[in-house]
């Protein structure tokens, strides 16, 4: 094999490879989690300063449209029941790609906060979207699971784990 044939061949090599890897790369999306961590932090600090407003500002347009008159008064109930936020840890996160009916999947990310209340404690998981209020993330989903009682309350986007188990 000549050298223009062996270089020809190099450079058709290369470049096979590399629009094979721009391909591959398009379907793959980086999210840092640490903005939807801030905005379940910051909702919260909110709850914990009894800043019910500001708290609800962290939810999307969407969620607020649908659930936001009913899940405000599941909060404010659920503070006159077990007391306010006294506290709060986060425990994890995970992403969650969130496909639509057009095909586009929204990253989100879903927040588990330990919650300490007066009477009770809590794990809530947040579902936190990107670029749901502007460029900022937003609350989309809600779930509180109290710990004393069992009871199980939700709310928007969220998001249901199955596992499948196998026997061989």
């Amino acid at each position: 094999m000549t050298k223009t044939k062996l270089g020809l061949l190099l450079v058709a090599g290369t470049a096979i490879v590399t629009v094979s890897g721009l391909l591959i790369a398009k379907k793959f999306q980086y999210v840092d989690q640490k903005p939807a961590i801030a905005t379940g932090e910051e909702y919260f600090s909110n709850l914990e300063q009894n800043e019910l407003d500001e708290a609800f500002g962290l939810y999307t347009a969407g969620f607020i449209n649908k659930e936001g008159k009913d899940w405000r008064q599941t909060i404010v109930d659920l503070d006159g029941k077990s007391g306010e936020v006294r506290g709060y840890r986060l425990v994890s996160s995970s992403l969650a790609p969130i496909p639509l009916h057009d095909g586009t999947v929204v990253p989100c990310v879903l927040v588990n906060f330990k919650v300490s209340r007066a009477a009770t404690t809590s794990n809530e998981i947040l579902t936190i979207c990107s670029h749901q209020r502007g460029e900022d993330w937003g609350i989309a989903g809600h779930e509180i699971m109290l710990t004393n009682t069992g009871e199980h309350l939700e709310a928007g986007l969220t998001v249901m784990e199955k596992k499948i188990i196998t026997i061989r």
